[in-house]
């Protein structure tokens, strides 16, 4: 299927059949890397199956009309190639991307820093990192405990897409002002 790519803060017009009231976060956990290269962690690349687990993801965003108009992703190679991957599935140009090295460890503070910044008319943020940074991330904003639903007990598997939603000022995003919207697992999209 060819879509027209879009330019990112377009995209809000096209995402959702009634105008987005609260703000969204999309955290995405990079997909299934190598065990480990020569280059060290973080040229790490992506399996074949975690190939394919971000682009079911990015089909699966792209079925439900979760378009983001931001996207930050971690430089680290397995992060930029699952954002890669998932932006081709949305058509949405990768040089949108804001990549950044500081995603690639980041801790709390560091990804509360970039949401801080955000301009209020974006309304749908996707950030493509790492665990256990994101599972952290989720932990301080949610209200609600961030339970596994794996039998293995993993919050986050490779591929796992966590979707928060707030009301009010990117600014103000604190603790505990979140709720858990959405859980996709990109591996498990191949099963349905």
């Amino acid at each position: 299927m060819n879509l027209p790519r879009f330019a990112l803060p377009d995209l809000y017009l096209w995402n959702t059949d009634t105008v987005m009231r609260k703000k969204q976060i999309m955290l995405l956990r990079h997909a299934k890397a190598e065990a480990g290269t020569l280059g060290g962690d973080f040229s790490r690349k992506l399996t074949p199956g975690g190939c394919e687990h971000a682009v079911s993801l990015g089909q699966k965003l792209l079925e439900l009309r979760l378009l983001p108009q931001l996207i930050f992703s971690s430089t680290a190679k397995r992060a930029a190639q699952t954002c890669d991957l998932v932006c081709e599935q949305l058509a949405i140009d990768t040089d949108q991307v804001q990549f950044s090295d500081v995603l690639y460890m980041a801790d709390v503070g560091t990804f509360l820093s970039q949401l801080h910044r955000i301009n209020n008319r974006f309304k749908r943020v996707l950030i493509v990192a790492h665990n256990p940074s994101l599972e952290d991330l989720v932990d301080y904003l949610a209200t609600a405990v961030f339970d596994s639903d794996q039998p293995s007990g993993k919050r986050m598997l490779p591929a796992t897409l966590v979707m928060l939603e707030f009301s009010g000022n990117w600014a103000d995003l604190n603790a505990h002002s979140c709720s858990l919207a959405l859980r996709l697992h990109g591996k498990l999209l191949n099963d349905e």
